[in-house]
This record gives structure tokens, C-alpha cells and sequence, in this order.
């Protein structure tokens, strides 16, 4: 296979059976000289069903979304493959490609592209493979093509990808179209597709059980069983008395609401704004050293036309001056990359040049290609960073760029742009699906400014069972802590039903205390 043999496929002059070959005597079939294996209709309905029978039929199709998108981060082999051959393909133009081959070996009608932009990439097909196999569901069905394409685009551009069927076959719709958008990996992200209904927090859990180690969206957690809940709960009546326990338990887990909320202001701030201000001055960072020409190595440094980065610093200057941030130039040198060229000033009163970068950086910039974000001390101060790769016009990376900006001054312009509303809703999404409890619905009475929440069941009523008396005082501090950390407010939550004293549910009401606003 080369350059030519792609070209011919993505133009339509040869299709994939002059590169498929099969052995069936050895059982085995290749393309592109790639082992690969036929895929019978009744198996991707199997797949589909095995998970419908232990979830729904919607978690189903989220499965499989999940599934294959793990299956599209392969497409990177492809990727590297295509440029070594000399041939850089766009983001749509490679999806159409992998499409083309899968539909010539009958994975559903071929698709149309649509339309096409940095950020957006809309295409559709008349059917699906899945979607025709499960027309009978009469429901959007193609999770695993959603999956496929948002790992294809995520492998080949480094960047996290959000994919929407808008329309399917299954569904009775005439196409099956997909909207592909290129979104900001963030916690806010995250949060609020839990929140939509669109990703279980499950997608983001990590358990390393050797390690003894679980993290939810990047950050510790810990699983705590019902029967160490209930004993705690029981230690504390048979210390204090029953009052008193109620009381330190509501004060405690108000207290945890709140620390919660503010937890998920902070990731919220530093995943969203500093992404939006470490975008902008890359892009700026980048657009400068651009206008001179294409990057190159020449003469042993890196240059962009006939603009030498090395020692030179006008460039990295601009960025501070015009956006108060950090700005550098890693040259790749060997299997290190060295500063070049730095607005950053050591504890020395120099420029921190000749001064290489962290291996863990390096490995996901130079090695992955990938956009790298963090945090790091420059010159003794928190700063929220980003180092992109450099590419030369053959796709090689030569270089890094980098651009950091203090992380106080990322939550001084956060807190003024935080939503409540979101806030508590995100708290209330994670503790559902933590376990915690259910909410059937949420009332306001705007008249007595009363907020009513009702619980299908809490932890406390399924772990105390039927107790002829209210329990759930833990909850009770939970829900008043979500809303006082969220809006600002001071309030006061009481149970007025209860499951365990034999009431179909578990109903809060949230009030503002008394004397205060």
C-alpha cells in the first residue's frame, strides 16, 4: 500500500478488494495485509441485546457508544501510517476514509459529508449497520458509530470530540446523521452531560483495585458501603442519645454539601476558564510565530520561515506584555526538548533557557502529539499551563509551545461567572448516581419561598428499613449544604415524610432560616 492506493480509494477509483486477501483453509482473512475478521449481523444485534437485558434498551446504546469509542482510538496506527506515506489528511477526510473501507466491507450505506469545520464535522449515511439490524427498537440506535467517530477524531487531532445522532434510520428518520463537535475536556463538560441524561458518572470512574485507589472525573473518591454507614450512625445514638446524634449527623453532611459545592465550583473554574485563556494565547502564541512562515529545523534551530526562535525573544514578549501570561519555545533535541526561547525569568534574574522539560510532558506532547494541560510552579507562583506540539510540514514534531497564566487570577474571574442553578444541579446528578438517593421531583413555592424535594429513597430509609420514625437527618444536612454552598444562602431542610415511617417517599422541605436571607 501507498499514497496512491489511498487516494484511489478516498476518490472512488478502486475499491478495497484488490487489498483483501483470504485464507479460509487457516481461517484467516486480511486488509491491507491488516488481520481482520467478517462480522455477522446477528452478532452487533447480540451485543446489543446482551446489554439491553442488563440495563435498557437506551444504556444499551450508551454502552455500545463507549465501547466503540475505544475502538476509534485505534485509528491512530492508521493515522501515522497515512503520514509516513506523505499524505496529511483532514479530520473529515480521514473519517470519510475509514467509513469508505468499512462500508465496502458492509458496514452500513456509504456516508456523505455534510459540512465541515474546525470544530464541526456533520455526516450521514441512509442506514447504519446497527441501525438497520435494529430497526425494530424504532429509536436512535447508533451509539456505536457515535463512539467511533468522537475516538477516531479524538486519535487523530489530540483534542476531545462530542458526537449527537441527530437523526436515524431506526427511528424512521430517512438518514442517520451525526454531529461531531470538538469540546473542551473539562469537569463542567463532564458534569453537565451527567446531568443531561447523556454519560453515566460509571464513564468516569477509574478503580485500581492493587492500588486501593478509585477516582471520579480525576479526582479521589472513596465507596462507602451501607452496613459501615449504618454503624457509624448506630455509634453515634449510643454515645450521645438519639437527638443529639441526628443533630452532629445533619451539621456534618450540611458541612459536606457545601465542602462539595465548592469543590465543584473550583474544578469548574480551572477547567473551563483556563482552558478558554491557555486556547486563546496559544493560539495568538502561535498565530505570531506562523506569520512569519511554516516551522522548520534549520541549521540546527528551530525557525518559522526565515524567523530564528533560538535566544530570540520578541515573540514570547508580546504574549506578556498584550495577555499577562508566560510564554515559551521548546526545541525537540534528541529525546529531550529544550528551552529556546522564554519570557520566564528565574530566581537568577535570567531568562530560563537551556533548561529542559518534564518527561511526563514530553511523552504526551513529542511521543502523543497531544495538547497537554496542568498546572505548575513558575518562579514560586501556581500557574495553569498548556504545551502544544510544533509540526513541520511533514506532520514531524520539532518543538513545544507553552503558555501559562497565574491560577489566582483563573478564580478571581471564575467566581463571577458561575451559574447556582448548575451548581446544585451537578451536586444533585453526582449523589444520585453515587447512590445516595433518587430525586423524583423538585417544587418551588414561590409564595411561602419554600423549595420541596421529593426522594424515591435515601441511603438512611434503605439502610434502616422501616422504623416507624424519620431517619433521614444525614440527607436532610446534605441537601441544605448543596443549596446554602450553591446560591449563597443560609437555609434549613426537614423531612416531612419518610420511607422508613411507611411513607411512599422521602419529601424535603428547604426554607431560609428564620431571621436570616
Amino acid at each position: 500500500m501507498d499514497k496512491q492506493d489511498f487516494e484511489a480509494i478516498l476518490n472512488g477509483s478502486k475499491d478495497i478488494t484488490s487489498y483483501m486477501q483470504m485464507n479460509p483453509l487457516e481461517g484467516v482473512t486480511t486488509c491491507f495485509g491488516v488481520r481482520t475478521a467478517s462480522n455477522p449481523n446477528y452478532m452487533v444485534k447480540a451485543l446489543y441485546e446482551m446489554y439491553e437485558a442488563n440495563l435498557n434498551r437506551k444504556l444499551a446504546n450508551k454502552a455500545m457508544r463507549k465501547l466503540f469509542r475505544s475502538v476509534g482510538q485505534g485509528s491512530v496506527g492508521l493515522d501515522k501510517l497515512l503520514k509516513k506515506l506523505g499524505l496529511n489528511l483532514k479530520p473529515e477526510e480521514f473519517l470519510m476514509l475509514v467509513f469508505k473501507l468499512q462500508h465496502q466491507q458492509g458496514w452500513g450505506s456509504p456516508f456523505e459529508l455534510v459540512s465541515a469545520s474546525d470544530k464541526r464535522i456533520v455526516l450521514r449515511c441512509k442506514q447504519t449497520f446497527e441501525s438497520e439490524v435494529l430497526k425494530d427498537w424504532k429509536m436512535p440506535v447508533c451509539g456505536l458509530h457515535q463512539g467511533w467517530i468522537e475516538g477516531i477524531l479524538s486519535a487523530i487531532t489530540g483534542k476531545t470530540w462530542y458526537c449527537l445522532e441527530k437523526s436515524c434510520h431506526a427511528n424512521g428518520d430517512p438518514y442517520c446523521e451525526f454531529v461531531a463537535d470538538r469540546v473542551e475536556p473539562s469537569w463542567k463538560f463532564k458534569a453537565e452531560a451527567v446531568v443531561r441524561g447523556e454519560s453515566a458518572i460509571t464513564e468516569f470512574i477509574e478503580h485500581k483495585p492493587l492500588e486501593g485507589k478509585i477516582s471520579l472525573m480525576d479526582e479521589p473518591v472513596v465507596m462507602m458501603p451501607r452496613f459501615i454507614f449504618t454503624s457509624m450512625t448506630n455509634s453515634l445514638k449510643k454515645t450521645m442519645g438519639e437527638a443529639p446524634a441526628s443533630g452532629v449527623n445533619y451539621r456534618a453532611y450540611m458541612d459536606m454539601g457545601k465542602e462539595n459545592v465548592e469543590h465543584y465550583k473550583k474544578m469548574s473554574i480551572y477547567f473551563d476558564l483556563s482552558r478558554t485563556k491557555l486556547d486563546g494565547d496559544l493560539k495568538l502564541l502561535h498565530d505570531r510565530f506562523a506569520a512569519y512562515g511554516s516551522p522548520s529545523i534549520t541549521g540546527g534551530k528551530i525557525a518559522y520561515g526565515d524567523h530564528v526562535v533560538n535566544d530570540n525573544f520578541e515573540v514570547v514578549d508580546s504574549i506578556e506584555k498584550e495577555r499577562g501570561s508566560k510564554a515559551t519555545v521548546f526545541q525537540k533535541t534528541g529525546d529531550k526538548a529544550i528551552r529556546i526561547s522564554t519570557n520566564v525569568i528565574g530566581a537568577d534574574g535570567k531568562r530560563a533557557v537551556g533548561t529542559e522539560i518534564s518527561s511526563v510532558v514530553y511523552n504526551a506532547v513529542i511521543n502523543k502529539g497531544q495538547t497537554y494541560y496542568g498546572t505548575a510552579d513558575v518562579v514560586g507562583k501556581k500557574y495553569v499551563v498548556a504545551y502544544e506540539p510544533i509540526r513541520n510540514p511533514a506532520g514531524e514534531i520539532i518543538g513545544i509551545l507553552f503558555v501559562g497564566t497565574p491560577e489566582d487570577m483563573i478564580k478571581e474571574e471564575g467566581q463571577k461567572k458561575i451559574n447556582p442553578k448548575t451548581l446544585s444541579d451537578m451536586a444533585f446528578a453526582f449523589y444520585s448516581q453515587m447512590g445516595w438517593f433518587n430525586i423524583v421531583k423538585e417544587e418551588w413555592d414561590e409564595k411561602t419561598k419554600t423549595k420541596t424535594i421529593t426522594l424515591s429513597h435515601t441511603v438512611e430509609s434503605e439502610s434502616f428499613g422501616n422504623t416507624g420514625k424519620p431517619v433521614c437527618f444525614c440527607t436532610a444536612g446534605l441537601l441544605a449544604g448543596i443549596i446554602e454552598g450553591s446560591f449563597g444562602i443560609k437555609v434549613q431542610c426537614r423531612e416531612i415524610t419518610c420511607k422508613s415511617k411507611g411513607d411512599e417517599h422521602c419529601v424535603f422541605q428547604i426554607k431560609n432560616r428564620q431571621g436570616e436571607s
